[in-house]
């Protein structure tokens, strides 16, 4: 690395560190980051890799140490889960912090190509999206991916063979080629609806967003499901913020048309992005002022039925002991923890039972489970002890993500139990869903 693009890399470039530790004080703040400790016992990472953790990386970027922050490992190993940021006694955005490193230093090398292929490949392309979808159902309905698991010819490929053993199983048709069959026309409706159907809801878990608009409609709410594109949040994680920058403001316009009462997303990543997305435009008055008009909209799915469609009074008894995992997006980003709980205790025979560490990260964290294999499988196994220890049948979350990660644990332990999203346990307890 050249001199030239370390010094990309300038001292100032994160004004929140000025903001909030440069002050009066300097040295004191500064010698106060680099004694605590908190972030550091508050790390799902550092819980699994004792001598990698948010201080080390914070202390190299204070002391302005250009050189060795490239090559910090922790700058892509971190998940950005946030659990240091909530706990900081100065309240730095850690997080944050990290996505705009690794922004810094993509500018500086360049994208690697999993981020060419996969995120301005594929995800940032819906057309191609829903190509590679109808490829992974053929792979899993065809017989394809049993004849390749029983030949053994990916033992000779572990990274390959980790990455498809986290693909769904029994993939059902994408949620949009169903909307004919699903949407209608709600007279007299309480609400206009948007329904974010984000990347993964879409094409791997529609019968989540199936569950969400067969409910919604249920109970007297007008859903309309605009054709987006993705949110930006994978993009805005791996630190290529230009183009979550362009995919936000596709999706403001789209949906600022619209003149819906809430924008309703059942994905944690999804709704936590799209209700950020004036972070973006912090120089772009016009378009802050449209991300600003949007957010005020965003809602997650059981906050919304949580605090407008709550009093359901015909639900059917379901004997089932269920325990939930709080996605990091969502307890940390749109600080929702209690709807998803009180939707699940308000059906009638579910026992709830409250898991250990429930906000900790599952290692899934978008792609990381994907590219950072050997942390996110320690990560993801202590939450899967964590779910044996309570004893439940069905393990709830409100994240396609999170479902993706759960559900291969669950698999790899041989563990039978079902991961489903909230809504789709209260739309199977309202007769909705069968």
């Amino acid at each position: 690395m050249d001199a030239i693009k370390i010094n990309r890399l300038d001292p100032g470039f994160c004004k929140e560190i000025e903001d909030k530790m440069l002050q009066e004080d300097k040295k004191a703040n500064i010698n106060y980051c680099l004694s605590c400790t908190t972030c550091a016992t508050n790390c799902p990472f550092n819980d699994v890799h004792s001598n990698m953790y948010p201080r080390i990386f914070m202390r190299k970027l204070i002391l302005g140490m250009k050189e060795d922050i490239f090559k910090d490992p922790f700058v892509w190993n971190c998940t950005a889960c946030g659990c240091c940021t909530m706990t900081c006694p100065m309240g730095i955005n850690i997080a944050a912090i990290v996505r705009t490193t690794r922004g810094e230093i993509n500018y500086a090398k360049g994208f690697d190509f999993f981020h060419k292929l996969f995120y301005r490949g594929i995800l940032s392309h819906q057309e191609r999206l829903k190509i590679v979808g109808a490829l992974v159902s053929f792979y899993d309905r065809s017989g394809a991916r049993w004849m390749l698991r029983k030949s053994g010819v990916l033992n000779a490929f572990e990274k390959i063979k980790n990455m498809e053993n986290i693909l769904p199983l029994g993939l059902k048709p994408s949620l949009r080629s169903q909307l004919s069959k699903i949407l209608k026309q709600v007279d007299q409706h309480k609400f206009k609806i948007g329904y974010f159907a984000g990347c993964a809801t879409n094409t791997f878990f529609s019968e989540i967003g199936k569950a969400a608009i067969l409910y919604l409609q249920h109970r007297g709410c007008q859903v309309e499901i605009p054709e987006i594109q993705c949110c930006g949040g994978p993009h805005r994680s791996a630190g290529d913020l230009q183009e979550a920058k362009r995919l936000a403001k596709d999706n403001l316009e789209i949906f600022l048309k619209g003149e819906f009462d809430y924008i309703i997303s059942d994905c944690a990543t999804c709704g936590s992005t799209l209700k950020e997305y004036q972070a973006l435009f912090k120089n772009d008055h016009a378009m802050k002022k449209k991300a600003q008009q949007f957010s005020e909209k965003i809602l997650d799915l059981n906050k919304f039925i949580v605090d407008f469609l709550y009093c359901d009074e015909n639900l059917n008894i379901l004997n089932k002991k269920v325990t939930y995992h709080d996605p990091c997006h969502l307890a940390r980003g749109l600080e929702v923890t209690k709807e998803p709980r009180e939707l699940l205790k308000s059906i009638p025979g579910v026992q709830f039972i409250e898991m250990k560490d429930a906000d900790w990260c599952c290692g899934g964290a978008g792609s990381y489970c994907f590219t950072q294999q050997e942390m996110s499988a320690k990560i993801l196994a202590v939450k899967i002890t964590n779910f044996i220890e309570t004893g439940a049948e069905v393990l709830a979350t409100s994240c396609p993500a999170c479902t993706m990660q759960l559900s291969a644990g669950l698999r790899k332990k041989g563990i039978k139990a079902d991961v489903k999203h909230p809504v789709q346990i209260l739309a199977e307890s309202s007769g909705v869903i069968r």
